[in-house]
């Protein structure tokens, strides 16, 4: 886990990657996640094997193993899978 990260009501599994000023609430990340440094996932379940890209926001988002999601992007209640 990098600086200034909140974690908050939330599950992260094991092998993950956690970069600066990092915000997650309310959500499950599963394992072998990489997420970037100023991501923002609100109420959203990432399963394995997924790359955050940087200062990437998702909000009650699903996303699937292996998918991963674009720097900069913003993302509310959607599914994304490969």
């Amino acid at each position: 886990m990098g600086d200034k990260c909140s974690v908050k009501r939330s599950v992260i599994g094991r092998h993950c990657r956690i970069g600066s000023n990092v915000k997650i609430v309310n959500s499950v990340i599963m394992n072998h996640v990489t997420i970037g440094d100023g991501c923002s996932i609100q109420g959203s379940i990432i399963s394995s094997n997924v790359q955050v890209q940087e200062r990437a926001v998702l909000r009650d988002c699903q996303i699937g193993a292996g998918y991963a999601v674009t720097a900069g992007k913003e993302h509310k209640g959607e599914v994304l899978r490969k």
